[in-house]
């Protein structure tokens, strides 16, 4: 044994360091350690999933308790140097999330979600065209058929500055880090346990394993006999380079769900867009039966292909920029790159305790790991410590609800002449 471990955080993105920091803290407080806790990753901190997001932090969620977790995530942080002992730069723009109108200058399932959200205690509430043009710059298309709904809480970052956060909060609360070291296999107890994690760099003994390692779960635990049901779905990112005259500072963040599509000021005076997971039974099924990654491990993340956005994606994207901006015409593209969601059968987390192996704890499947990271963290100490608020918030994300039962039902919607992966397969 090259070393023991209290805890092994598997993945070194926003989950797995913010789990590390906050069970680091909790260990520190009950006289351990706070090396004791060991960040692994085969790649380096901030490398994967987490180097490619948006930065936007929202609390609206059609899950109840996805909402929630979220609106306790941005309160985290906005008072991130209470948490981690780092602060980090925030960006107060709020959120315009635009539907279409069904009707009586309103959106029944919207209005439903507004109601949902302000007993919950978030900010979430339709306004008028008028208002919603007036926080907007003068080139966003704002239409008479939409409805508007305004979260004055959501705020954005800039992603390299939270990489920068991460790498120093891992060193300023003590986590030992092992970057560049890939996890080969497990070694497990007698009571089934994982008593050893076997890595490139040796045998690193622990007491509890954190599975914060998203897409790249099923392959590294598939020697355990452990199956976890995570897949991931491409999206494509684009970035148009406006004029810095017409961008105003604070433009909202525009979650559009008449065009499926979400818009943010970006670094250089650029609009950032990307398009939000798919929520079909068909995407879904897609994405866990053609191995999406098409290569092994991180690699797919520095794939030359996922470097640039392809002509034919860089065009769909102009034509849903151009209807909701009026100046793209006179704007430049100015860069893009694939990135992906991952994802789960049921598109939420997985979190919490494994029932077929006692010390492992899983965070992950958000499709939005940074927004979460921070509430996340604290549930996991929780788990590592005995329980507590947060943990009890977990309990519904459950691995154990993926049950064989549930997996055949899943594919049986997707499978047969009359369903979309054979029919669609015979079609091309």
């Amino acid at each position: 044994m090259d070393q023991n471990f209290h805890t092994i955080v598997i993945g070194g993105g926003c989950l797995g360091t913010a789990a590390a920091i906050s069970i680091a803290k909790l260990i520190s407080a009950r006289g351990h350690a706070a090396s004791d806790v060991c960040v692994v990753d085969k790649m380096v901190v901030g490398s994967g999933l987490s180097a490619r997001h948006s930065g936007i932090v929202r609390a609206a969620n059609a899950d109840p308790t996805a909402a929630v977790l979220a609106q306790k995530a941005s309160e985290m942080w906005a008072n991130l140097e209470e948490h981690w002992g780092v602060g980090i730069t925030l960006e107060n723009t709020g959120a315009l999330w635009i539907a279409r109108d069904t009707g009586g200058e309103g959106n029944a399932k919207w209005s439903g979600l507004e109601r949902s959200l302000k007993e919950k205690g978030i900010d979430f509430a339709q306004m008028s065209l008028t208002d919603a043009r007036q926080i907007c710059p003068e080139f966003v298309r704002l239409n008479d058929d939409e409805v508007f709904y305004y979260e004055p809480g959501a705020f954005q970052v800039d992603p390299s500055n939270v990489r920068e956060a991460l790498y120093a909060a891992i060193k300023t609360n003590g986590v030992t880090l092992r970057e560049k070291c890939e996890v080969l296999g497990f070694e497990r107890g007698p009571a089934g346990d994982i008593a050893t994690v076997v890595t490139s760099a040796g045998s690193l003994g622990c007491r509890y394993v954190i599975n914060a390692a998203g897409p790249w779960s099923p392959a590294i635990f598939a020697g355990t006999g452990v199956s976890i049901p995570v897949s991931v779905e491409p999206v494509h990112v684009a970035n148009w380079l406006t004029s810095l005259n017409e961008m105003p500072a604070g433009m909202p963040i525009i979650a559009d769900y008449v065009n499926l599509a979400y818009f943010r000021q970006w670094r250089d005076g650029e609009i950032h867009m990307h398009q939000p997971r798919k929520r079909g039974i068909r995407e879904t099924a897609r994405a866990f039966s053609e191995s999406p990654l098409s290569v092994l491990g991180a690699d797919f993340m520095n794939d030359p292909t996922n470097q640039a956005l392809g002509y034919s994606q860089m065009r769909v994207y102009e034509e849903l920029a151009r209807r909701r901006f009026s100046n793209i015409d006179q704007t430049v593209y100015g860069s893009g790159y694939r990135s992906f969601f991952d994802i789960t059968p049921d598109l939420r987390f997985i979190l919490g305790p494994d029932h077929r192996v006692p010390n492992l704890i899983h965070s992950l499947g958000s499709g939005q790991a940074f927004k979460y990271a921070p509430v996340l963290g604290a549930m996991m100490a929780e788990y590592v410590g005995g329980g507590g608020p947060l943990a009890d918030f977990g309990h519904e994300f459950s691995i154990s609800r993926f049950s064989d039962g549930y997996m055949g039902e899943f594919w049986s919607k997707v499978q047969g002449r009359e369903h979309v992966l054979e029919a669609e397969g015979a079609g091309l």
